[in-house]
């Protein structure tokens, strides 16, 4: 097992390498795992995915009337509080943004419910795990029964021969690298390549850790290139965006 300790804008994160079968990994941040799906390029392994993986069970019945607080994914600074108490919310409503790693995170509503406390106020810094809301009369699921033993595969047929990958295309020199900060899935691409942008504006929503991050412009400028598409896994450091 390897053991890494990262601080990222003051906060420590603990990071353990379990084992690696194949092209899989086992990977342990601040106490949770989380199986992320090796990738080979250029002959090096890269880890591609940072998404945790659960287990497969049948959809499970919902119970109706008991309580859900809702925690910190990440540390981090509350930006904006957009419930009130006694409101009623929707699953994927927004509860609040959160700025964290330079990334601004909106943390939503996993099922339906009523806003019961309210335990976090704009401006406050908040931990990993920390309580921000609880929502009274959300779904909550019953245990779920074990799910069906897998039929067997059917052989696989012969692979077809497989075209050449073209290399990811790197950056042009020159221009502001705007860099992945941390792991994650690219969810949508709001800018294209000639675009002007300035200051604050979305150029990238990177999904992480269950959470949608907008990476925003640092400065005015003009998108020079887009190194990213929808859908792409990207890893810390990766640049997604230059700009001129």
């Amino acid at each position: 097992m390897k053991e890494f300790n990262f601080i990222i804008d003051g906060h420590k994160y603990e990071v353990s390498v379990n084992e690696i079968e194949s092209q899989q990994a086992e990977v342990t941040v601040n106490g949770t795992k989380f199986n992320v799906q090796i990738e080979k390029k250029d002959k090096e392994p890269v880890i591609s995915t940072y998404r945790k993986m659960e287990a497969a069970t049948k959809a499970a019945p919902q119970v109706a009337g008991k309580s859900q607080i809702v925690k910190s994914p990440l540390p981090g600074s509350i930006v904006n509080v957009l419930v009130s108490v006694g409101q009623t919310v929707k699953r994927g409503d927004t509860l609040l943004t959160m700025e964290s790693m330079k990334m601004e995170n909106q943390i939503k509503a996993d099922q339906d419910g009523k806003v019961k406390a309210i335990f976090v106020e704009k401006g406050n810094n908040v931990m990993q795990d920390d309580k921000l809301l609880e929502l009274e009369g959300a779904a909550v699921a019953a245990p779920a029964e074990p799910a069906p033993a897998p039929k067997p595969a059917p052989a696989p047929k012969p692979a077809a021969p497989k075209a050449e990958a073209k290399p990811a295309a790197a950056p042009v020199a020159g221009g502001l690298k705007v860099k992945s900060p941390l792991p994650g899935s690219v969810v949508r691409v709001p800018v294209a390549e000639g675009q002007s942008v300035k200051r604050g504006d979305d150029l990238i929503i990177l999904e992480s850790m269950k959470m949608e991050n907008a990476i925003k412009a640092d400065r005015d400028g003009v998108v020079k290139q887009v190194l990213v598409s929808q859908g792409q896994n990207v890893m810390q450091d990766d640049v997604l965006v230059v700009l001129e």
